[in-house]
């Protein structure tokens, strides 16, 4: 082998959403790769070559090969727990959306990726960081739900290579069991309406909230915008989440990944979503934030972590607006723990926190058996 070269042999553990996923060759993209492992080599390795182009853009001298066109193509199930964007507008034709609509790409087999420098320490950077890289990083759309997630072959994954408290449960199900768990996290399931085996919880954010002395968001608005339906409510369920009220008001669900809009299905109101805090351009300093929790799937078992970009959104100030209507603020905590968070959650009893009419569910069992196995495995 070239002295100048570096060769791994890959494993996809779950489908990647890819963009160009119409195409008989679209798979893992270097294109997409490498900016994001220049990104982490040079974090990792302060002192190694960097190049910067004229707009101040870092990147490092070396190049990327991938194994090409062993990919198959699967068709994304147009109610996927994880994937919501495969909805078929009702402007366009069959053949169109047929075209541009995206779909699972997945390996048959293991492949090779090889990287190429005449910069020994480039090479040696590579070497040693590239397994950590690929625990902490999945590729194409959703990557932090567990999608486009790839390992070195013949390898377990290596937790201690992750730089936060990671927890993990096995799964025979990845996509349904963390779409589950996350709804639980983050804005509870409600399935009351279903006709064959309803089910209800409450999400675990509120609960931990109201262990701290918070209302959370989804509260507020309601009694800033719907009182009366919530009074409805109120007297119709028995529920805390209705009930409980505090006088430190948070917005915490956007903590879990801002929803600049949102849609309010059940009230026919699309709920906005605004940083007060503006740039030199009067845009708002925060428009976007992704989910500062990742999913890794890895021979069927589920790792999750959570990184530390909370802190880019703790103790900022938004403002929720519904159109032709007086707008409300919301502030974020000044301080949030995740990891505190997820201990929390490790030692909520389901069987109080859920109605005893919903523990026969398969949503109450699966919950349950998560819960379970993310406490033993720590």
């Amino acid at each position: 082998m070239s002295s100048f070269k570096v060769v791994f042999t890959l494993k996809q553990h779950t489908p990647i959403i890819h963009f160009q996923s119409n195409q008989s060759g679209a798979t893992l993209r270097a294109t997409e790769l490498k900016p994001k492992f220049d990104r982490f080599l040079i974090e990792r390795n302060p002192n190694i070559a960097v190049k910067i182009n004229a707009n101040g853009h870092k990147s490092l001298d070396y190049k990327v090969k991938i194994e090409p066109n062993i990919s198959k193509r699967e068709e994304i199930p147009d109610k996927s727990s994880l994937f919501f964007a495969n909805m078929k507008p009702k402007d366009m034709s069959d053949i169109e959306w047929q075209r541009v609509k995206k779909r699972f790409k997945t390996y048959n087999r293991t492949f090779k990726i090889e990287f190429f420098s005449f910069n020994k320490d480039i090479l040696k950077a590579i070497k040693n960081d590239f397994e950590a890289f690929l625990a902490h990083t999945n590729f194409g759309t959703r990557g932090s739900k567990g999608f486009g997630s790839f390992y070195i072959a013949d390898r377990f994954f290596d937790k201690t290579l992750i730089q936060h408290q990671v927890y993990s449960f096995s799964s025979s199900n990845w996509q349904k069991d963390i779409g589950l768990f996350y709804q639980f996290l983050r804005q509870g399931i409600n399935f009351s309406e279903r006709t064959s085996s309803p089910f209800y919880t409450k999400p675990a954010i509120f609960a931990y909230a109201k262990s701290k002395g918070w209302q959370w968001d989804k509260k507020s608005i309601k009694e800033f915008y719907f009182s009366e339906k919530l009074k409805v409510q109120i007297k119709k369920y028995q529920s805390d989440v209705v009930k409980y009220t505090s006088d430190e008001k948070y917005l915490l669900r956007d903590l879990f990944g801002l929803s600049s809009s949102q849609e309010w299905k059940s009230y026919s109101k699309t709920i906005e979503k605004e940083d007060t805090k503006k740039d030199k351009d009067g845009k708002p300093e925060i428009e976007r934030f992704k989910s500062p929790i990742t999913f890794k799937v890895v021979d069927g078992v589920v790792y999750f972590w959570a990184n530390d970009t909370i802190n880019d959104i703790l103790n900022q100030t938004f403002e929720i607006k519904i159109k032709n209507r007086d707008s409300l603020k919301l502030s974020t905590p000044k301080e949030f723990d995740f990891d505190e968070f997820f201990e929390f959650v490790l030692k909520i009893d389901l069987s109080t926190h859920i109605e005893e009419e919903f523990h026969n569910t398969n949503e109450y069992k699966i919950l349950n058996r998560i819960l379970n196995a993310i406490k033993v495995s720590r």
